[in-house]
């Protein structure tokens, strides 16, 4: 190498370090959002420009409608985009004041969304969002669905986020738009359309079905849904419960009723005589306790019964 050469490769060299410095050699990484993500609301982004001094190197934050306000391009959406459409997006924005502006734009910090999920699930409560989210997910997240879970799914979605992408969805008074969903096919995959991506502040819930309880000297003890059915009577619940055991007094089966007017109340009844048809089968309500004594029970309280469902919520919930 000549004496001569030496000063102008250092001089390459304090060029090539330049450019790094000032962006033109190599593209400042963009910070990578989650897996399917794209700039929402309350996001804060970073701005970089060697033409706009009035933007670069400055951060700002992605309002409730996704925009941001920016020195002389003014107001931008870019809730919804990329990182990359973004650049595009505000680049246009200043092209009245500048002709090819430069603009890389990076995320700074991420606005975690949630979505809220009660009901008869294992913890009820609120969850983020992460990347292309739909309500078995979220389920899931939410510790799957409990026993005492009734038939259907009701999701509740703000309406800036527009109407539920589903054939039973209603828009409220309010904006909002509610969709049920049956539980059963949804949990089975039976209809693809009934798994809705979730959208930020939804909220699934899930009522917890109505019950009858089936306790004493039966093989099977427990809550039966009503669920589904047009009615239960009482023949039906101990059919759903297996049926008496072998030390059951058929013709002094007990129906404790709670509440209304008179307060709690038994009403009797006769197994036996409804199967030879000389009573009839007594429809039950939500809440009944179908009690079967043994037959070397001489009497049958309101505390007794009371007592054979001290169990209560050790109680299993069977589902047909």
């Amino acid at each position: 190498m000549s004496f001569q050469a030496v000063p102008v490769l250092r001089c390459i060299c304090c060029l090539s370090l330049l450019f790094l410095n000032t962006g033109f050699g190599d593209e400042k990484p963009v910070a990578e959002l989650p897996p399917g993500s794209v700039l929402q609301q309350n996001d804060e982004i970073t701005v970089r420009s060697l033409q706009a001094k009035e933007i670069s190197d400055k951060t700002f934050r992605l309002d409730q409608s996704g925009e941001v306000n920016f020195p002389l391009a003014g107001v931008v959406k870019l809730g919804g985009l990329t990182p990359r459409e973004a650049e595009k997006a505000l680049a246009e924005a200043l092209k009245t004041y500048y002709k090819e502006p430069d603009i890389q734009i990076s995320v700074a910090s991420f606005h975690i969304e949630t979505l809220s999920v009660t009901g008869s699930v294992g913890t009820s409560g609120v969850y983020p969002i992460k990347g292309k989210m739909d309500l078995v997910e979220a389920l899931s997240a939410a510790g799957g669905v409990r026993g005492d879970a009734g038939p259907t799914l009701i999701l509740t979605r703000q309406g800036v986020y527009g109407p539920i992408p589903h054939a039973g969805a209603r828009q409220l008074v309010n904006g909002e738009s509610v969709v049920e969903i049956d539980l059963h096919n949804l949990m089975e995959g039976q209809n693809t359309a009934d798994n809705i991506p979730v959208k930020p502040h939804d909220v699934i819930s899930i009522p917890a079905a109505q019950l009858v309880y089936v306790v004493g000297q039966v093989r099977r003890s427990g809550g039966f849904p009503l669920a589904g059915r047009p009615s239960l009577t009482a023949v039906q619940a101990l059919g759903l419960a297996e049926w008496l055991d072998g030390r059951a007094a058929p013709k002094r089966v007990r129906i404790l009723r709670r509440g209304g007017p008179g307060g709690d109340r038994q009403i009797p009844v006769d197994v036996k005589a409804i199967l030879a048809g000389k009573q009839e089968d007594i429809v039950l309500r939500p809440n009944d306790i179908l009690y079967v004594p043994s037959d070397a029970m001489k009497t049958i309280t309101n505390r007794t019964i009371e007592a054979a469902i001290q169990i209560g919520t050790g109680l299993a919930i069977f589902h047909p």
